[in-house]
């Protein structure tokens, strides 16, 4: 199997280029079709995986990763058809040959058959590298109107170092969602706060009623951001009376996920603790939750937009190029396939 890997490595990515070429031109006339002012805008998510196992719990996905696979996907319709794949190693098993001879020999792009395309020297960590080929490699087709990523900043700017400032920064609602819990559980709440297991099911509890409050407000008032940006200044304080044991009027009037009957969809809290927050506590908490329903925030999630697709074929890549295995010849092959 793996001669016949090696034979076909080629063939299958080209194969599979040209089927994601094609995808990208059904997408710019389907644009058209729907009378869009320039078809060519597409929105779409990016993720970047590794290949290294991570075994302990101060291991990095940067320390011992020869792989990166990093994948765009569309975000104009409901399938979400990946749109460009992009395969960097560092594996090269002609240079570890030619090495073990004496030869003294540099990937990639030595003499005779190179299978990498990055230096051993570079970071595999470097997603604004990986995501600015790509970007030029699908910029024959089309352009990125919209980018959604996990919140890496070096991948947004590897975008629009291949499609120009115009392209707007989208960030996804699970990782946004996965921040502020975070947050919670550090941010600086009084003595009365400091039980461990009470602050992680506040922090849950506060989690799962932003993204409420969120997706509720844009399904009423139809994603209009201007209105949204009006009404969450009451959602934040109301939701900050909720959480203190002042449930009831506030929630019926503003909230969209609390009807004022101290009973939330998800409310992680054990029945018989009441928060009593002082002034300092619910100016941490406001700031915490500003970094979900605040006006900066609303820009960056207008689009409700997520990278699940791109996580998914992240997760496909895992089948048939495994952690605990490195092919060097035909890992490209592998993934394109």
């Amino acid at each position: 199997m793996q001669k016949q890997a090696n034979e076909v490595n080629i063939a299958l990515k080209s194969l599979n280029e040209r089927s994601m070429c094609q995808i990208r031109k059904d997408l710019v006339a389907e644009n058209a079709k729907i009378g869009q002012n320039d078809p060519y805008l597409v929105n779409v998510k990016g993720d970047t995986c590794y290949n290294n196992p991570i075994f302990k719990n101060d291991a990095t996905p940067f320390q011992a990763g020869t792989i990166a696979i990093s994948t765009m996907c569309e975000n104009n319709t409901k399938n979400k058809k990946i749109e460009g794949v992009l395969v960097s190693n560092k594996l090269c098993r002609t240079s570890s040959m030619l090495r073990n001879k004496g030869q003294p020999v540099q990937c990639p792009n030595h003499r005779e058959n190179c299978s990498a395309n990055v230096s051993e020297r570079d970071s595999i960590g470097n997603e604004g590298k990986y995501n600015k080929v790509l970007g030029e490699l699908i910029s024959q087709d089309i352009k990125i109107s919209y980018f959604t990523c996990d919140g890496n900043s070096r991948a947004f700017q590897g975008v629009r170092n291949s499609h120009g400032h115009n392209v707007g920064h989208l960030k996804d609602l699970r990782h946004l969602g996965n921040s502020l819990k975070r947050e919670l559980n550090k941010a600086p709440f009084s003595k009365g706060h400091s039980k461990s297991n009470i602050r992680s099911r506040f922090a849950l509890s506060v989690k799962a009623r932003c993204m409420a409050e969120l997706k509720a407000a844009h399904s009423k008032h139809q994603g209009d951001i201007n209105i949204l940006k009006k009404v969450m200044v009451n959602v934040i304080s109301t939701i900050i009376l909720c959480f203190n044991s002042y449930c009831g009027t506030g929630c019926a009037k503003y909230s969209y996920a609390c009807a004022g009957t101290n009973r939330q969809a998800k409310n992680f809290m054990p029945n018989n603790v009441r928060i009593k927050m002082v002034n300092s506590d619910q100016q941490v908490l406001k700031k915490c939750i500003e970094m979900v329903l605040g006006p900066a925030a609303l820009d960056t999630t207008k689009l409700l937009t997520t990278t699940q697709k791109s996580e998914a074929a992240n997760r496909s890549y895992q089948a048939v190029n495994p952690k605990y295995v490195t092919f060097s010849r035909n890992c490209v092959g592998r993934i394109h396939g």
